[in-house]
């Protein structure tokens, strides 16, 4: 273990220490906030004592956070190419220093991962390592000018400062007077802009075109339907951006050790925690404002699917059916909430065949998921209540619901609906086989491991699947004139 009072190196011979910052430079996150949303993962019916613990001052909550939570260092996001440098430091026989902000059994457990320093400075005692604070310890130790350091924040300006060599691990330089400023060196750190649109998942947006399908459905085309599907889309698709940036900071940790998820912008650390836990509140009042203004039926479908929403990422997702079952439900709501916006009355038909068809997807992502799992040689799955065992039920249930979605449909040409909606109502039996193949092929490739874990977004992209929808849409339109 690295000692907590290091000793002065021999600068004639390895040179001054090296020193290096650990919250967004030897990490690109900063671990009081992976500790904060972990403690909202591990303790949430405990979250009242966060505001109760700010009251014993900042080094006071990072005590008795660090105290509450317990994190592996190994699924931090490193800055690889600044590991790869202190490690060639180290090998030439220099001093290596690991000075943080962060509370001392954080800074050691990260310290005793990469057993790459030989001392560790952290918080501890009521005494906030940070700023003016890091630079008198660093200045007490080894001298004014005795050192050199890696930052990356205004914060570390006063370390840079008492600094031989101030260097910055952001693509911007920090102005130091006297002519200084810093160096780059890492990984370069840069705007958190892209990252925020990325982490908000535009792409599935695609979701919530099912608020025009009661539109569709009711044969209601018209300017004003058309307009009051476009409101719920964009509250639809602002609150499922809020899902996403709150699902993705509670679940960073495990998405690290996920193959795919752990080049999320919150994962690989490009898009800030506190970015992300501010953002997603504000997407979602500005949802849920826009539908009060609209329309109050409105707003009570968006509420109703925000709160499952976050019911879903904050607990439902970690039992087991019940995040299947969810799933389905949060698809249907999207239908309902198109209905809402345009008073157009669902069928028993459209809400039933879409419950089934939806269940099948969100069966299919999972048996995807576990598939990939047991292919990896892995036995469980992180953050849920699956092993590779239920990759076979799985893939019963979904096969069956999807044949069960089809049943539904074919029942519903004997329905009073079919006569008043479609004049040629016997064009839709064209649909049946079209079904029966895109649904069989669907789940033979998912057992083959061809299917990504996102079934809704395979099928945006593959040409077999496009082409179903785009003749099943030419038919639907067929039997309607």
């Amino acid at each position: 273990m690295p000692e907590s009072t290091p000793m002065k190196p021999d600068t004639a011979r390895t040179g001054p220490p090296l020193v290096v910052d650990l919250d967004g430079t030897l990490i690109h996150s900063d671990l009081l906030w992976e500790a904060i949303v972990l403690f909202l993962k591990q303790h949430l019916l405990q979250i009242w004592r966060l505001p109760l613990w700010l009251l014993s001052g900042k080094t006071g909550f990072k005590d008795k956070l660090a105290a509450a939570v317990v994190f592996d260092p190994a699924h931090l996001p490193y800055d690889r190419p600044l590991v790869a440098l202190i490690e060639a430091e180290r090998a030439k026989g220099r001093l290596v220093i690991l000075a943080t902000g962060s509370e001392r059994r954080f800074a050691e457990l990260v310290a005793g991962h990469l057993k790459l320093f030989d001392a560790v400075l952290a918080t501890e005692d009521g005494h906030n390592l940070t700023s003016h604070n890091k630079a008198a310890r660093l200045a007490e130790i080894y001298g004014e000018g005795g050192y050199d350091y890696i930052g990356n924040s205004r914060a570390d300006v006063a370390v840079w400062q008492r600094s031989r060599h101030a260097y910055s691990v952001t693509a911007t330089q920090f102005q130091l007077g006297a002519g200084r400023a810093t160096e780059q060196m890492g990984s370069a750190r840069r705007g958190w802009g892209g990252a925020l649109l990325k982490a908000m998942r535009p792409r599935q947006w695609l979701k919530n075109m099912l608020v025009f399908v009661p539109m569709l459905a009711g044969h209601a085309i018209g300017l004003d339907t058309a307009l009051a599907s476009l409101v719920a889309f964009i509250a639809f698709s602002l609150c499922a951006s809020s899902a996403y940036l709150l699902n993705d900071a509670l679940d960073a940790h495990d998405d690290r050790i996920h193959p795919t998820k752990r080049k999320r912008p919150i994962a690989a650390g490009t898009l800030p925690i506190p970015i992300a836990l501010l953002a997603s509140p504000l997407l979602a009042m500005a949802a849920l404002l826009m539908c009060a203004l609209y329309d109050p039926l409105l707003l009570l479908a968006v509420l109703v699917y925000f709160i499952s929403t976050l019911c879903y990422s904050v607990y439902l997702k970690r039992l087991l059916m019940v995040d299947i079952v969810t799933l389905a439900i949060l698809y249907s709501l999207r239908i309902l909430g198109g209905s809402a916006a345009t008073h157009i009355e669902p069928s028993f038909w459209l809400l039933a065949f879409s419950f089934f068809i939806f269940l099948s997807l969100a069966l299919l992502k999972r048996h995807s998921e576990l598939f990939n799992l047991h292919k990896q040689g892995k036995e469980k799955s992180s953050g849920r209540g699956y092993t590779t065992a239920d990759k076979t039920p799985i893939g019963v249930m979904g096969i069956n619901s999807a044949f069960m979605s089809l049943l539904i449909f074919m029942l519903y040409f004997n329905s009073p609906n079919v006569l008043q909606l479609y004049p040629h109502p016997a064009w839709l039996m064209g649909i049946v086989p079209l079904m029966a193949f895109w649904l069989g092929r669907l789940w033979t490739l998912s057992f083959r491991g061809l299917v990504n874990e996102d079934p809704v977004l395979y099928v945006s992209k593959d040409p077999a699947s496009l082409v179903i929808v785009a003749l099943c849409g030419a038919l639907a339109v067929a039997a309607s004139i």
